[in-house]
């Protein structure tokens, strides 16, 4: 065998050996695009799939949500006189935490001076329900309140204002004592004092404490609760 033999076999035994490093180089790259594959489908096959009652629930209520916010828009942004706003500052506070407190002390002296302290009792029982229910759907809901963006003469209403939005606390005790005049007394025209509750609702928006979906599921809340309870109370024999 001559030296250029040597070479031709000696090239010829390189070029295999570089074919079959290719090939075991493709091989692994092929594995490894397959491991990708795999581990892909896998993530695919392991994330949850949403639920469509799930999903169609969530998109009716963000849409409930956007069209609650296109409604309550023009009030909330209007801007009356001077006077016409005092009105809806009237509204707006007519039910709040400080004016109910009013409420209650007033029919504490009264029951002190006539020793009747059931209707202390009665209207006690109502606000603290309606107080429980309404902070306990708010943590529930936990809807943001709407931004104040246009000038109020009366600002310092929607500054005190630090729970969630839904539903409206003043609406609430709006609708709860309302009806317990409606229920509990007897008088001509009765049922004019449950024109309190829209002026209330429109007092809230106005001041952009609320949306109206807010107030209009706070002041149904209002009312049930006192219907309820005033069954209850009547089933039990404190009131005839």
């Amino acid at each position: 065998m001559n030296i250029n033999d040597e070479n031709s076999s000696s090239k010829e035994l390189i070029i295999e050996l570089e074919k079959h490093a290719d090939k075991k180089e493709g091989e692994k790259e092929n594995l490894i695009e397959k491991m990708s594959t795999s581990e892909e489908r896998f993530e695919v096959y392991d994330t949850p799939v949403p639920n469509n009652k799930c999903l169609r629930l969530k998109m009716l209520f963000n849409y409930l949500d956007k069209l609650d916010k296109r409604i309550s828009k023009p009030l909330q942004t209007y801007t009356p006189n001077f006077k016409i706003e005092c009105l809806f500052f009237i509204f707006a506070k007519l039910f709040n935490t400080e004016t109910i407190m009013i409420y209650l002390a007033s029919i504490l002296v009264y029951s002190l001076v006539f020793r009747n302290f059931i209707i202390f009792a009665i209207s006690f029982t109502h606000v603290f329900v309606g107080f429980s229910s309404t902070m306990i759907l708010k943590k529930i809901f936990g809807r943001n309140r709407p931004t104040l963006t246009v000038k109020r003469y009366f600002i310092s209403v929607r500054k005190k204002e630090k729970h969630k939005s839904m539903p409206s606390g003043d609406s609430v005790q709006a609708g709860i004592f309302t009806t317990m005049i409606v229920l509990y007394f007897n008088f001509h025209y009765k049922y004019t004092i449950l024109l309190l509750i829209p002026a209330v609702m429109s007092g809230r928006v106005y001041y952009n404490c609320h949306y109206w979906f807010d107030c209009i599921i706070g002041a149904i809340l209002g009312i049930t609760i006192t219907i309820v309870t005033y069954k209850t109370i009547k089933k039990l024999g404190f009131i005839v």
